[in-house]
């Protein structure tokens, strides 16, 4: 089960009916800044209900609001999500979602109208019908994991309930837990604690013995044997969450040659590698769950704080994973250095013109040869083309020195006689000029030109 189709309406720049269509595996999503691509990311996590922002409030710039002062405002907004590739189990599990072809949808309609807590009104049914009572329960079987773009790894890594270690040690646990619980023992590490504990408590001399005595003793002086309350240091409570919660992740910069006591804290290994550790984390927490249906990871910017090589180990890494497991990972990203060492059937273009537009170069009707051709040739420069306003294909070196420069004579001539003021270069206007290093331009041209998978001859 995978995550098909989003449809977008009336939220944040999605004035009118947006569609961006995915596929099984990796989804890298490329374009100009400002054509959609975490307003995409951020419709998934409110469909989905992710953690950190599908239970937070809508707010009022959630919905679409033109600059044209003679056009309204949104009244609400549609998300609809399409899922396909269903399992029996799965077609069993989401029966309430499923239409007329197996496939299962979700939608949510927010209503731009508050209540007395300043809330908006919120509906959302799967399937077709929009009466049918919603069971929420389902949403425990779907698993989605968002990394911002600005994120802090470190943070996310240390000790305490929001610790993304502790929410996969219990994970692995959960059902080591319950057996446990049923039987009313407790877990081998819970008994090694406990012991630990009991050690620490009898010993008569050393500095944890004598906090503990002089705490105990300035409670009974400040409110009396009554009203004081008693205390122990120890290392943490005889319960699987709270040692999980009182973990830390440290890390050792040779991954072969590390002895038990070389480990250090985050805070003095580089943000780039934090991320890193961050990054396998989640998907060790991904990849080994076992009861949900859909698995889908968000990341925004996965270049942060990495050198080249590593954005291409990190990228090969995600579509391995992807492909070998049961995760749906999108990824948005900037980096000409990422989406020239993904397939070219993984990646979804965003462009700008009078409204957004999604193009998934997988339905563009590529041959394959020219395919290959494309996968073999779409270098860092060339990927240029997938963030560009205008694209401007030349056969040679010759062509790519000169033609800027002829540009900005004749955009100054133009700007000179005209009152209509256009941008002094291309590269003002966004428009990159690619090098093709020959006479291969149908095979570029093919991304542009055919949008109805019609081949051109």
């Amino acid at each position: 089960m995978y995550l098909r189709e989003l449809t977008i309406e009336g939220y944040k720049g999605f004035r009118y009916p947006f569609s961006v269509s995915f596929q099984k595996g990796l989804n890298v999503i490329v374009g100009e800044n400002a054509s959609g691509k975490t307003a995409i990311i951020d419709a998934i996590r409110l469909l989905l209900r992710e953690d950190e922002f599908g239970h937070s409030p809508v707010n009022e710039s959630d919905f679409h609001r033109p600059f044209d002062p003679s056009q309204e405002s949104a009244k609400a907004f549609r998300l609809r999500a399409d899922f396909a590739n269903l399992s029996e189990n799965e077609h069993v599990a989401f029966l309430p979602w499923l239409d007329v072809n197996g496939d299962a949808s979700l939608t949510l309609l927010v209503d731009d109208k508050q209540n007395h807590r300043g809330q908006y009104k919120r509906t959302l049914w799967g399937g077709a019908s929009r009466a049918s009572a919603f069971e929420w329960e389902l949403f425990d079987l779907i698993n989605c994991v968002y990394l911002p773009p600005l994120r802090d790894a470190e943070a996310r890594l240390s000790e305490g309930r929001s610790s993304r270690l502790a929410r996969l040690l219990k994970n692995l646990q959960n059902k080591a837990i319950q057996e446990a619980k049923e039987k009313g023992e407790l877990l081998p590490i819970e008994k090694k604690v406990r012991d630990f504990n009991k050690s620490l408590a009898d010993e008569k001399e050393g500095v944890i013995a004598k906090a503990n005595e002089l705490i105990r003793e300035r409670l009974i002086e400040s409110f009396g044997p009554i009203f004081g309350q008693d205390t122990r240091i120890q290392f943490s409570e005889v319960n699987f969450n709270r040692i999980a919660e009182s973990l830390r992740l440290l890390f050792f910069p040779n991954v072969n040659t590390a002895s038990s006591g070389d480990f250090r804290t985050l805070m003095e290994n580089s943000l780039g590698y934090n991320n890193l550790l961050y990054l396998a984390t989640v998907l060790a927490e991904l990849t080994e769950s076992g009861e949900d249906y859909l698995n889908v990871l968000l990341i925004e910017e996965p270049e942060a704080h990495l050198h080249p090589q590593l954005q291409i180990r990190l990228l090969k890494y995600l579509e391995s994973t992807a492909q070998n497991n049961n995760v749906q990972i999108i990824v948005t990203t900037h980096s000409p250095v990422l989406a020239s060492s993904v397939s070219l059937e993984t990646i979804i273009q965003l462009a700008v013109h009078e409204a957004p537009q999604s193009i998934a170069l997988h339905s563009c009707g590529l041959s394959e040869q020219s395919k290959a051709f494309l996968n073999r040739w779409l270098d860092t420069t060339k990927s240029n083309l997938l963030f560009a306003k205008g694209i401007v294909l030349v056969e040679g070196i010759a062509e790519a020195m000169l033609l800027p420069e002829l540009a900005k004579i004749v955009l100054s001539d133009y700007n000179d006689k005209s009152s209509k003021i256009l941008p002094k270069t291309l590269e003002d206007g966004g428009i990159s000029v690619i090098n093709m290093n020959g006479i291969y331009f149908k095979h570029f041209m093919q991304l542009f030109a055919d949008l109805n998978g019609i081949p051109l001859s």
